[in-house]
């Protein structure tokens, strides 16, 4: 996957994660290569800290993520379990480690997944942590921890069944299978297959100059998957008169009457 030349020198929120910005949008990179992109807590905390800088970052209105080297990533790194402390993996060691993901699902912004070779495991995990997946011809795609006698705790029980359906989560986490990008994009896992890196960007570059209210859509969706419908149509009632008393309603209908294009300000 070719990488587009940043216009400004990159951020690095860790060793092993780096963040810059292309036309308002933020390609968060995996970048262990020689590792294949495996997941180490120093990779963690980078992306907890890239995710922290996004939603500070009033340049950036859609987030790309991807790994380095031809892989998006190989899961987690061993040395993952040694850094747990002397009493082991415990609960609070594992929700740590979920926060690093749910915050790209919980960014303001939307979030896309750039997967390019494979993505196994916890690499999977993050990608459905974020809303949207693009896949190159190469992806794989496996949940894995079936090998190492695990069950996925990255969010995978929770994300997959509402991306891809109860009974194909449970063949993809049961059987540890591999899944190649056309299967990718019919389960309803990728929504769309993408060349380059730089595709990704210009997808993403259009959800970044978006209305205020797109930015809205992966929380309503999500939150109301969950709610009563009386509770999901009060919240979508909310949601709209929150966008309407912002700019761009008023904005794209002064375009309309001027027969140009609307300049969003994504509030």
């Amino acid at each position: 996957m070719s990488t587009p030349a940043p216009p400004a020198a990159a951020s690095s929120p860790s060793d092993v994660v780096t963040v810059r910005v292309v036309d308002h949008v933020a390609v968060v990179t995996l970048d262990r290569p020689d590792r294949r992109n495996a997941l180490d807590w120093a990779m963690f905390d980078g992306l907890r800290a890239a995710a922290a800088g996004i939603a500070a970052d009033g340049r950036v209105g859609a987030a790309v993520v991807t790994g380095a080297g031809g892989t998006f990533s190989s899961g987690l790194d061993t040395s993952l379990f040694g850094a747990a402390g002397p009493d082991g993996v415990d609960a609070d060691f594992i929700a740590k480690l979920q926060g690093a993901f749910t915050a790209f699902e919980d960014l303001a912004v939307p979030t896309i997944a750039a997967i390019e070779g494979w993505c196994l495991g916890g690499g999977a995990q993050l990608a459905a942590a974020c809303h949207l997946r693009l896949v190159t011809d190469d992806a794989r795609i496996a949940i894995a921890e079936r090998r190492w006698g695990l069950v996925p705790d990255l969010g995978g029980t929770y994300r997959l069944p509402r991306l891809i359906g109860l009974g194909r989560a449970n063949d993809w986490v049961m059987t540890g299978r591999t899944i190649e990008a056309d299967e990718a994009i019919a389960s309803g896992f990728a929504q769309g297959r993408v060349t380059s890196l730089d595709e990704a960007v210009v997808f993403a570059r259009d959800l970044a100059t978006a209305p205020g209210a797109t930015r809205r859509v992966a929380s309503l969706l999500r939150e109301n998957l969950d709610r009563p419908r009386e509770e999901a149509l009060a919240a979508e009632a909310r949601t709209q008169l929150e966008v309407m008393a912002g700019p761009d309603v008023a904005e794209a209908a002064r375009a309309a009457a001027e027969g140009r294009p609307p300049e969003f300000v994504g509030r």
